[in-house]
C-alpha cells in the first residue's frame, strides 16, 4: 500500500512538471509573436503563424480583435 501511494505521488509530480513546461513553452511562443510586447496579439502579429492567423477570430473569445495569453493558450493547446 505504501509503495502504491509513493508511486502515485511520483506520477503526480511528473505530470505537474510537464504541465509547467508546456505552460512556459506557450508563454514563450506568445512572447515571440507579440512584436510590440504589449501582452496582446493582433491579427497582423499572428501572421507569423499561418494556422493561428486563419483561425484568429475563433480564439478571440471577447471579440476585441486581440488575443490575450489565455486566448492564445486555447489555440496552442490544440
Amino acid at each position: 500500500m505504501k509503495y502504491t501511494i509513493q508511486l502515485g505521488y511520483a506520477l503526480l509530480l511528473i505530470v505537474s512538471c510537464s504541465s509547467f513546461a508546456t505552460t512556459d513553452s506557450i508563454a514563450e511562443q506568445f512572447k515571440n509573436l507579440d512584436r510590440n510586447q504589449d501582452g496582446l496579439l493582433t491579427r497582423s502579429e499572428s501572421a507569423k503563424d499561418p494556422a493561428l492567423w486563419s483561425r484568429f477570430k475563433n480564439y478571440d473569445s471577447d471579440k476585441d480583435n486581440k488575443l490575450s495569453l489565455a486566448e492564445f493558450s486555447m489555440y496552442a493547446n490544440k
